[in-house]
């Protein structure tokens, strides 16, 4: 009766840390704040303490702690491992989970992270489990448990924490995507501004008569500095191909290019260009010195720097 009655406790603890990791991992997309959040809630709910989650770098091919709980951030910082290595190198190659019943009386446990002091007085279990995804082992979720007439078997541990890194592993999957599909972004945006320079550089604008000659000259000493510029001229005469030359010459040439109609806006030209800091905070969330704006009326394009 009573061990019936420990077991029902057991189901109903677990059911409860499935249900708030789930919640955890749904409302955070921030991989090292939910994983901290799981390994709380681990510790909290089934005295698991000192909760790892080490992750396998595709590039060096090493290992190391993403997230910790009950670890200071230098016993963190060495919690390095290489495939094969120790007991949590030896899961990512296996790919498989590993039960220690007495870390003190294990040879492959390295404590590298040193956050156990004497290992063979506390009679500490250690519990080990791949983070999977397609066959694909890239982690492990490790565990601490005092080796006591526990009442519950390894292998239930380890079958409650398979799941918990399962669903690890798959934010862990969704996390890589993010970040690559952001890495590919930035790339992207990159070569676009490297062609945007190209096609405004001023070799590309036609005219070799001494006035042009003289443009040129001055946008070349323009462009790196902070200055305000007012470029002038009869429509259709290619101010704002000066303009963007002046734009994508500059430091700032990976910043926004803005155009701003004066004629689509109220108020006077001055009145338009007092605004403009104002307006630009408002309505883009930007500081001024970040954009570069192109401002035209009739006669009156302008640049504030």
């Amino acid at each position: 009766m009573v061990q019936s009655q420990k077991h029902f406790t057991r189901k109903i603890a677990e059911l409860t840390v499935l249900y708030e990791i789930s919640q955890a991992l749904a409302s955070n997309l921030d991989l090292s704040t939910v994983s901290n959040q799981v390994l709380e809630i681990l510790a909290k709910k089934l005295e698991m303490n000192r909760g790892t989650i080490t992750v396998l770098d595709e590039k060096t091919g090493h290992l190391s702690i993403e997230a910790a709980h009950g670890l200071t951030k230098e016993e963190i910082a060495r919690g390095k491992y290489k495939i094969g290595e120790g007991v949590t190198g030896k899961v990512v190659e296996r790919g498989e989970p590993m039960i220690i019943p007495d870390i003190g009386k294990e040879p492959l446990f390295l404590n590298r992270t040193r956050a156990r002091g004497d290992m063979k007085r506390q009679n500490i279990s250690f519990i080990c489990v791949p983070i999977q995804m397609k066959g694909e082992t890239f982690g492990v979720l490790s565990v601490d448990h005092l080796f006591k007439d526990r009442g519950v078997s390894f292998e239930e541990d380890v079958r409650l924490l398979t799941i918990v890194a399962s669903l690890i592993g798959q934010n862990i999957k969704i996390h890589q995507m993010i970040e690559k599909d952001k890495e590919k972004l930035i790339e992207e945006n990159r070569e676009l501004h490297s062609e945007l320079k190209g096609k405004y550089r001023l070799n590309n604008i036609i005219g070799t008569s001494k006035p042009m000659v003289e443009v040129y000259k001055a946008v070349q000493k323009i462009a790196p500095s902070r200055t305000t510029v007012m470029i002038r001229g009869e429509s259709g005469t290619g101010k704002e191909l000066i303009a963007r030359a002046v734009h994508y010459g500059s430091p700032r040439a990976d910043k926004p290019f803005i155009k701003v109609s004066c004629a689509a806006l109220p108020g006077t030209k001055r009145e338009v260009i007092q605004a403009l800091p104002k307006w630009s905070k408002a309505v883009l969330n930007w500081p001024m010195k970040e954009l570069y704006f192109w401002m035209k009326s009739a006669t009156l394009p302008c640049q504030p720097r």
